[in-house]
């Protein structure tokens, strides 16, 4: 199999299987065909296995129901990224969904086609459900991602793949704010550089309500920033 798609999934308030069902029609929509969608859902009720059940999009789905670590990202997003088989694993969260058909093509292409083991591509925002598109980012690494908050160069979790064979960095569940760059400085740490395509192949949904992180503490932040900058090495 070329390619294996890791969602983590909850309910997220009820809104989990419409954005799920979103992302599965632009995953039906897709060039490459040959893709495994991979759900580790640690939902408290049924509605997105039902949902991933009767597979309306006629996908092929490997559904996992995770019971461990309700609420923690990092732990979600590592039970899914266990079970992939494919020879790229494509992250991507349950809310975003991929901007152009042929986004899975020319990931499997650009990383393949390449000596290195990840890649990010570019990405916008929608903050209207899908409706208008605005903020790309081609990601760019930035050293100074740790010191301090507003330098993330690299954006969210929806941009980056993985070639399978042999990957063996997985996300910390210490961190919550930061896990997305402590993944990233853990990926350059043990393999390098990555691949960019400057192409935008993933839209981000922005949903403010639902901005978990901007309700954190200074102090908690903070705290967080230091245990990134200390298991990486960082000094200010």
């Amino acid at each position: 199999m070329k390619m294996s798609i890791a969602v983590p999934c909850y309910e997220y308030n009820g809104r989990g299987v419409r954005y799920l069902s979103e992302l599965f029609y632009s995953i039906q929509r897709q060039t490459l065909k040959d893709v495994e969608v991979v759900v580790s859902d640690q939902s408290n009720d049924d509605e997105i296995q039902n949902f991933c059940s009767d597979n309306i999009f006629d996908l092929k789905i490997n559904y996992f129901r995770n019971k461990n670590g309700r609420g923690n990202a990092a732990l979600n997003t590592n039970a899914a990224m266990e079970i992939c088989k494919g020879e790229v694993v494509k992250l991507i969260y349950m809310d975003d969904f991929f901007y152009t058909e042929d986004a899975l093509q020319k990931t499997y292409d650009a990383l393949i086609n390449s000596d290195k083991m990840w890649l990010v591509c570019g990405t916008n925002h929608t903050r209207d459900e899908g409706k208008t598109f605005d903020h790309p980012i081609y990601p760019r690494w930035n050293d100074r991602m740790l010191k301090a908050r507003g330098n993330n160069t690299m954006s969210g979790t929806s941009v980056i793949s993985y070639r399978n064979k042999n990957m063996d960095i997985r996300w910390d569940d210490s961190t919550f704010g930061l896990l997305d760059i402590d993944f990233y400085y853990s990926m350059m740490g043990k393999y390098g550089m990555c691949v960019f395509l400057d192409e935008i192949l993933v839209s981000q949904r922005v949903n403010n309500t639902d901005n978990i992180i901007s309700t954190r503490s200074a102090e908690q932040i903070e705290k967080e920033f230091e245990y990134c900058r200390k298991k990486h090495g960082i000094t200010l």
